[in-house]
């Protein structure tokens, strides 16, 4: 577990009252909380915030108290904060970012809890378009080398790679 992790735990557990066994985040009645109502109440209040005023899609509009009201106006997401696409997107980001750090398949196989690797790296790390044509440069790179450089390629593919800075590499 991640340091600023475990002190938050140690803290909510400490502020719980230093329980020895039960569940981690209980509701009000003891049991274990809804992910729903969690998704709900405190994760898309957090995303969904209006660009104009800043507040939660369901406070906007509502008149404001204090020295500067904001003038009435339809709710407009912030698109600069992500959405929500669901509990198994976030355990796939999870996973494709850890990958990405370079950490080892076995690992975030252990993180994620699976049984098997090729889980891990069926469903959960994901390539990105970047690391594709990060690669694919790569790869042409080492090709021009074996290539008669007399047409040069020309696409209307806004993905291709500028070829100006590779250097060439024969490959055996």
């Amino acid at each position: 577990m991640i340091a600023p992790l475990a002190r938050r735990l140690e803290f909510h557990r400490t502020r719980c009252g230093n329980p020895t066994s039960g569940v981690m985040f209980p509701n009000l009645n003891g049991s274990p909380m809804d992910l729903g109502n969690v998704l709900n109440r405190a994760i898309l209040p957090a995303l969904n915030r209006c660009a104009i005023c800043g507040r939660p899609k369901d406070d906007c509009g509502k008149p404001e108290r204090g020295p500067q009201p904001t003038p009435a106006h339809s709710f407009e997401r912030d698109p600069s904060r992500p959405e929500w696409h669901g509990w198994h997107a976030a355990r796939r980001g999870l996973g494709t970012n850890l990958y990405r750090l370079g950490v080892p398949e076995k690992t975030i196989q252990a993180i994620l809890r699976h049984a098997n690797v090729s889980t891990t790296n069926t469903y959960y790390i994901k390539s990105a378009a970047d690391d594709t044509r990060a690669a694919m440069a790569k790869l042409e790179s080492l090709v021009i080398g074996n290539e008669s450089a007399a047409e040069p390629f020309v696409s209307d593919n806004d993905v291709t790679t500028d070829t100006a800075d590779t250097q060439a590499v024969v490959i055996q």
